[in-house]
C-alpha cells in the first residue's frame, strides 16, 4: 500500500474536504479489510460503521499527526487497531468451551457457514473459511501482526510503529503466527485440497 502524500495530509490538517475526501478514498479498502479480518465475520455487518468511527477518529486528532515521527498510513493503523481492540473489550461475547462437559457429549463446531465470502471457486472459498478460522483462533497480537504485514503489506518498522512495540516483538509474533496457522491448516493443505 502506498502512503498518502504529505501535500495530501498537510491539506487535510488544514480541513480541505476535498484532501479529506482523497484520504478516505485512499484508506477506506484497507481500513475495512483489516477490521474485518481482525474481527471477523460475527462483525461483518458493523464493519463500515467500524471504518467510519476510525475515519471520525483520524479527522478528529488529524490536527496531532507529526509526519516526523511517522508515516500517514501507520498512524492511521493506530487508530484501527486500538479501536479493534476497544470493540472487543466492549462486546465480549459469552465464550463456551469447544469440549464436550460429559464425555459421552460430542463437541460442538459453532462455525457460521452462513459468513462465507463468495470467491471464484470452491476450493478458495474453503481455503479462505479455513484461513478465517485459524486466523480467529490466534492471539489479538499475533493477529493483528499477521494482517498488517500479509494483508496489508507494512513492514516491520511500520507494523512496531501501529503496535508500540520493537521490530523484534513484531517478527517474533510474526513467526508464531505464521506457526500456529501453519499447524492449524496442516491436515487440509495434507488433503490435497
Amino acid at each position: 500500500m502506498s502512503d498518502l502524500s504529505n501535500s495530501t495530509v498537510l491539506a487535510a490538517q488544514r480541513g480541505d474536504q476535498a484532501a479529506c475526501a482523497a484520504v478516505v478514498e485512499a484508506l477506506q479498502r484497507p481500513v475495512i479489510a483489516t477490521i474485518f479480518r481482525f474481527l471477523g465475520p460475527r462483525y461483518r455487518r458493523d464493519v463500515e460503521d467500524l471504518a467510519q468511527e476510525v475515519f471520525l477518529k483520524v479527522f478528529r486528532a488529524i490536527g496531532k499527526f507529526d509526519p516526523q515521527r511517522a508515516k500517514f498510513t501507520t498512524w492511521v493503523f493506530t487508530f484501527v487497531r486500538n479501536h479493534c481492540f476497544d470493540v472487543l473489550k466492549r462486546r465480549r461475547l459469552p465464550t463456551s468451551s469447544l469440549h464436550a462437559v460429559d464425555p459421552d457429549q460430542p463437541g460442538r463446531d459453532f462455525a457460521d457457514r452462513r459468513e462465507l465470502v463468495p470467491t471464484a471457486s470452491a476450493e478458495n472459498q474453503e481455503l479462505g473459511r479455513r484461513i478465517g478460522e485459524a486466523l480467529a483462533l490466534l492471539g489479538e497480537d499475533q493477529r493483528m501482526v499477521f494482517i498488517l504485514r500479509e494483508y496489508e503489506g507494512l513492514d516491520y518498522g511500520e507494523i512496531a510503529g501501529v503496535t508500540g512495540v520493537s521490530e523484534g516483538t513484531v517478527k517474533s509474533r510474526l513467526f508464531r503466527a505464521k506457526e500456529s496457522l501453519r499447524q492449524q491448516l496442516e491436515p487440509y493443505l495434507k488433503a490435497g485440497a
